[in-house]
């Protein structure tokens, strides 16, 4: 449709209505496209804020790691103080007993006294001469009673390694006690310390096989022996 207006001005109909509809479609477009960043605007700030919080719970959990740590390290170092303590007061003398002038009854005594005692360890430092008496029993049958404790504790080495404080609730003696005989056991050659474990374990060496092998067939042979 074409109109005539005053002036000799002709005006097609179609390409007003056209032009209006792309102008029309142009201001709808800018003004999608402006809600359209704005609402990518917000979903990026709502990440941020999401990042954030997400990082303060993981350096929360990172501090409490390393507080935690510290404490672990603090009380490894405690524990392997009181370790060293502990090894060092087993293997101290039990008894320490000032050399003097013997008199005539214990000169008398000593041989006997020797003769049941466990061995003697003689330590000289001028002027003084120290001597330090490991004493465990006193008479003919306690020797017999330790010798089979010993024997008891080489049979359960054989089972398997055991530390110095299984050894004690299998006795059921003292600390101290189980730790001079097994101090006296190591010396011996009957067992062997393993220094890499924590506490140490005791293991049963070939001599102290060797024992039990020859104890078994004396205590076979007993019985016979009280018949005849």
């Amino acid at each position: 449709m074409i109109l005539d207006l005053p002036l000799n001005i002709t005006i097609d109909l179609g390409i007003v209505i056209l032009g209006v509809l792309f102008y029309a479609g142009g201001l709808v477009t800018v003004m999608a496209l402006r809600r359209f960043r704005e609402a990518a605007k917000r979903d990026d700030n709502s990440y941020h804020a999401d990042d954030a919080v997400v990082e303060a719970v993981v350096l929360e959990y990172t501090r409490r790691l390393k507080d935690y740590d510290r404490v672990i390290a603090e009380m490894r170092t405690k524990l392997d103080i009181v370790e060293v303590k502990t090894q060092a007061l087993v293997q101290q003398p039990h008894v320490m007993v000032q050399q003097q002038p013997s008199s005539p009854m214990s000169q008398q005594q000593a041989p006997h006294a020797q003769s049941v005692s466990e061995p003697v360890t003689v330590t000289q430092h001028p002027p003084a001469v120290t001597t330090t008496v490991a004493v465990e029993v006193e008479d003919g049958s306690g020797g017999q009673s330790n010798n089979g404790t010993i024997d008891y504790i080489l049979k359960l080495l054989v089972e398997r390694p055991r530390t110095s404080r299984e050894v004690q609730h299998a006795i059921g003696r003292t600390r101290e006690h189980t730790a001079r005989l097994m101090k006296k056991l190591h010396e011996s050659g009957l067992v062997s310390r393993d220094v890499n474990s924590k506490p140490f374990r005791y293991n049963i060496t070939e001599a102290g096989r060797t024992r039990l092998t020859k104890e078994r067939p004396s205590a076979a042979q007993a019985p016979k022996i009280q018949q005849a």
